[in-house]
């Protein structure tokens, strides 16, 4: 109304450029705020509406992305609590003639995931997916001399395009900027995508790089002089620069640099954030346990794995997010992979993961490194009822989806930690400021009473228990989780011997204010000692505390 009234009256006072000039300025306030991914010192935060935002992501098949399958997945979203729905853009659909864009499906998606109340993060399957150029359009494919592929050390072309090729180049590029600028025009005032993922697991599988005369003549000569200098090498040849890595940093320089002139592009047109994924790979970070873990052969080489993640970093201002994929089931190799992408210079995120320690990771990944997403792979297909392998992280984007304005201010902090149950670790103490918390498992490995032998060993479950504790104040703590008890005492040290509840509420919160739940319980600590106990369905309490 107020809006309405001073356009009234610059119109009355400028006539009609007036009326024009308010009209874009009405038009300019009902735009949301562009995502973005603020840092504040160390910590980055997911921007979206101006809000902070974590990605409870779930990402789909990677042939799922048509109008008809999309449509039947909305229940399984739905039952996922997701907030963010991953789908893939297909270059071989959007431009199945060259120069001729299709943006009918694309469309159909977008608004069928905006009418879900869900936003979404597009992944775009061009140049590369999985390491390979499988999603390319059929006249790509079928030109290898404007479009050259990868060759191997033997000379035999391989199905990856070469990134050497400045033709390819410009032709994804051309297409990505065709959707980016689509997205923008029906899209910008409603900001449904809130990020693009360029390319997919990008790198060449099959070949440690390209051979061609021309990669082989680039391979000789000296490496960049900027890249030296930022990795900090000898000057020199690749060979002499980079000794046994060499073959796969070339790759990971030329790749790079693509897929960063195609992001900028992309950004110059609309600037969501950007991402890039990875197949992860190297020193021992691959599922192959038992092969030669090596660039173009257990994993794309030249994709950001964790020892070209420097390099990538150097290369690729325009690429916001590096992000694994982990599905990995060790937890040491889980928690390693985390570690190494959550840098200074880059955002953790889980764009990918999968199986059963996928609900356990969400925990670590939120907590204990600040990650502003998390999304497990092949979502949809499962309708209302939730596949197994998703129902620990849908029961944990249920628990987590109302604290996200709480968490994310706590977000890199000492007041945020989670507690994850291990094979062989039955209980974590966690120290905050005037408290320490003794978070208690279930017993790990718990089997039916009387079972023995073969019957008892068939009998031991997952790991399942898990806890997250947020320190709202001096004596006030918000706890989440699943098949555990949290204990509090004063801190170590303190002139304090004991602590009792002043109070214990089960509930939500609503628009980022407390609200106890009708069924939920709350406790005076008439008779209660300090501890409460999180059942296997679950439960968010709001705790607070007295020392004496």
């Amino acid at each position: 109304m107020r809006t309405t009234l001073k356009c009234s009256m610059l119109q009355r006072a400028l006539g009609l450029s007036g009326l024009l000039a308010c009209a874009a300025s009405i038009a300019f306030a009902q735009i949301k705020p562009i995502p973005q991914i603020a840092k504040k010192g160390d910590k980055f935060t997911f921007m979206v509406d101006g809000k902070p935002f974590i990605m409870l992501g779930g990402q789909v098949g990677n042939f799922s992305a048509f109008p008809d399958l999309m449509e039947r997945a909305w229940p399984t979203f739905k039952a996922m609590n997701l907030n963010t729905v991953e789908y893939p853009i297909y270059w071989n659909v959007i431009e199945p003639v060259e120069g001729k864009y299709d943006f009918t499906g694309f469309d159909q998606i977008l608004h069928g995931v905006r009418a879900q109340g869900l936003r979404a993060m597009i992944l775009w399957f061009g140049t590369w997916k999985n390491g390979a150029m499988d999603w390319s359009p059929n006249w790509v494919k079928a030109d290898p001399k404007r479009f050259p592929r990868v060759l191997d050390a033997g000379g035999r072309p391989i199905r990856v395009l070469s990134p050497h090729s400045r033709t390819t180049l410009e032709a994804d590029k051309r297409a990505y900027t065709a959707m980016m600028k689509h997205l923008r025009e029906i899209d910008e005032a409603e900001r449904t995508v809130i990020m693009s993922q360029v390319q997919n697991e990008p790198g060449s599988l099959g070949s440690v790089r390209d051979f061609s005369p021309e990669s082989n003549k680039l391979f000789s000569g000296p490496a960049p002089a900027k890249l030296v200098a930022a990795l900090k090498k000898h000057p020199g040849t690749w060979k002499e620069a980079f000794g046994r890595e060499a073959d796969e940093a070339f790759n990971a320089y030329y790749i790079s640099s693509y897929i960063n002139e195609v992001a900028q592009a992309g950004k110059q047109v609309y600037p969501l954030p950007t991402l890039v994924n990875v197949w992860n790979g190297g020193y021992g970070t691959n599922d192959n346990w038992e092969r030669f873990d090596r660039p173009g052969e257990t994993y794309p080489s030249g994709g950001a794995v964790a020892h070209m993640l420097d390099l990538w970093k150097a290369n690729s201002p325009a690429i916001d997010v590096i992000a694994p994929d982990i599905y990995h089931q060790s937890p040491i190799t889980y928690l390693k992979i985390l570690n190494s992408y959550h840098r200074q210079d880059n955002p953790s995120m889980v764009i990918e993961t999968g199986r059963g320690i996928a609900g356990r990771a969400f925990f670590y990944a939120i907590a204990d490194f600040a990650a502003i997403g998390f999304g497990p792979f092949g979502v949809d297909g499962g309708g209302p009822d939730l596949r197994p392998d998703m129902a620990a992280v849908g029961a944990d984007f249920r628990l987590f989806k109302s604290t996200i304005p709480v968490i994310a201010e706590l977000q890199g902090t000492p007041r945020l930690k989670a507690a994850v149950e291990e094979t062989g670790v039955g209980a974590r103490n966690l120290i905050f400021g005037n408290y320490d918390a003794l978070v208690r498992f279930r017993p790990p490995g718990r089997q039916p009473a009387g079972t023995m032998g073969p019957a008892a060993a068939a009998a031991v479950s997952e790991p399942a228990a898990r806890v997250m504790i947020a320190e709202l104040g001096p004596d006030e703590f918000l706890v989440m989780g699943f098949e555990s008890s949290v204990e509090w005492r004063p801190v170590q040290g303190s002139d304090f011997t004991a602590a009792q509840f002043v109070s214990v509420e089960e509930g939500v919160f609503e628009n980022g204010v407390w609200k106890r739940t009708v069924l939920g319980r709350t406790s005076q600590g008439d008779f209660a000692g300090p501890t409460v106990s999180l059942p296997a369905q679950g439960a968010l309490m709001r705790v607070k505390l007295m020392r004496y």
